[in-house]
């Protein structure tokens, strides 16, 4: 074999070991985007689909997207479908639009105990739980309630007035000379809270309510302690 020869044998074997290299390092790099059976976090990945298929939006529940390739179909948040170059931009900023505002709420109320709240209500996973500062009348006998727990609808009056029950732990504290918590030694105190609620959604981010809390310290005594409130809602 003549040393030409042996020279294009080489080139030619350099040239397809490149290209395999080349083909297996794009494979490697290929951005994979995992379609859900439900829209929730919590719903397992049905099947996955590369950046460039074609998919097409069939409905939108809250925040996700169903979509589909005509063969399978999956749910996608609408924060990850720019991950889908092959979806038109325009679309894009629209379902990514008008999928605001979230499930998420900022809450202020005002109680008949004449204290405020400040919370937050966001849903983790497929629940939707809830944090909340209760403070009491800024005096010498102030208090104060930390509680966090689960919020579900039970019912819904026509299409704008939802009805909610909450269950949670509490955690209450009063300054030096309080007897709001009745407890010795102004020691805090844990407690088990409750209630129901009425929320009308008066626009897109706005919602105002009104709300029955119920507290019982569990300790030994099992005090129990109810209030009402007004609050108001802005959704993220």
């Amino acid at each position: 074999m003549s040393s030409l020869r042996i020279m294009k044998l080489l080139l030619t074997l350099s040239f397809l070991f490149l290209s395999v290299m080349g083909t297996n390092h794009a494979l490697a790099e290929q951005n994979y985007i995992g379609l859900r059976s439900g829209p929730a976090p919590a719903f397992p990945i049905v099947f996955e689909v590369t950046e460039y298929r074609e998919l097409r939006p069939i409905s939108r529940r809250g925040s996700w997207l169903l979509v589909t390739d005509e063969r399978n179909s999956g749910w996608i948040h609408v924060d990850d479908i720019y991950k889908i170059r092959s979806f038109p931009r325009d679309e894009m900023w629209k379902l990514i639009n008008d999928a605001r505002p979230s499930e998420t709420r900022l809450e202020f109320g005002l109680t008949t105990h004449k204290a405020y709240t400040l919370g937050i209500i966001s849903p983790i996973l497929s629940e939707t739980f809830y944090a909340r500062y209760t403070r009491g009348p800024e005096s010498t006998t102030s208090w104060t309630m930390l509680d966090v727990g689960l919020t579900r609808e039970f019912s819904q009056i026509q299409n704008d007035v939802r009805l909610n029950w909450r269950a949670g732990l509490g955690y209450g504290m009063e300054d030096e000379g309080s007897e709001h918590w009745s407890t010795l030694d102004d020691e805090p105190v844990w407690l088990g809270t409750g209630g129901v609620e009425a929320i009308w959604q008066v626009e897109r981010y706005f919602e105002i309510g009104i709300r029955g809390d119920l507290s019982v310290t569990l300790d030994d005594d099992m005090i129990t302690y109810t209030t009402a409130a007004l609050v108001w809602r802005l959704r993220l």
